[in-house]
Parts: structure tokens; sequence; C-alpha cells
């Protein structure tokens, strides 16, 4: 299931479960903060009015600003990853990041520079 996939059965749920808990809605812990994102991602005023289409984009939006956010700001904080050829004939990817400096080994330029921007983004997104 890729990540679009699995938004859209989250908005779906979420969707329903708004349907069904009519009264209280808006001071229920979790439903009630995402029907306020939710009403300033729609300009709707009672997003469960909405079909589960709606919710479907504006989640997807709500998620992909989030997800931009974390990596502009560990990018400021951190810098970017970067590679470079070893004394042996390798090449080094590395990065500060969350979770101090590290460094991953690779034949090709390309690929140490690929898994070192692979392993910055996950540390930059798991410290959520």
């Amino acid at each position: 299931m890729n990540a679009r996939d699995l938004i859209r059965h989250l908005a779906h749920v979420a969707h329903r479960y708004g349907e069904i808990l009519v009264e209280g809605a808006e001071r229920h812990p979790h439903l009630g903060p995402l029907l306020e994102a939710l009403s300033a991602a729609t300009g709707a005023e009672d997003p469960r009015a909405l079909p589960p289409e709606a919710w479907d984009e504006a989640l997807w939006a709500l998620l992909v600003e989030a997800v931009a956010e974390r990596i502009v700001d560990g990018w400021d904080q951190h810098g970017a990853p970067s590679a470079a050829r070893d004394p042996e004939g390798w090449y080094l990817g590395s990065a500060e990041g969350p979770g101090g400096p590290f460094a991953v080994r690779a034949p090709t330029k390309r690929e140490a520079y690929r898994e070192a921007r692979r392993e910055w983004l996950k540390r930059l997104l798991k410290g959520w």
C-alpha cells in the first residue's frame, strides 16, 4: 500500500467516525483537532458535511505541508547530505542530522548520496 492509499483509507475511516459521532465531535480529543484542521484546509464550517474524497484531498495536502515544513526546518538546522570518494575508491555519503552524524558507503557516488539522503530523511521524519 502506498502513502496515498493509506491516507485515502484513513480519511474514509475518520469521515465515517465523524458521521457516527455527531454529538460532541468538536470536543473529541482526536476528532476535534482533525475537524478543525480540515475546516481550515477546506474552508468548510463543518467538514463532516464534505464527502470522503474531500477529506482525502485535504488530509493529503495537510500531510504534504507538514512533511515539507519538517524537511525545510531540518535542512536549515542540519544542512544537506553529501557524498565524496574515500581513499579506498568507495564513496561515502554523510550528513549531520537528528541522532548525530552518520555515514554510508557505496560503490558509486550516486548510490552513496541517495542512501545518505534516505537515512537523513528517515531520521528527520522519525523525530516527530
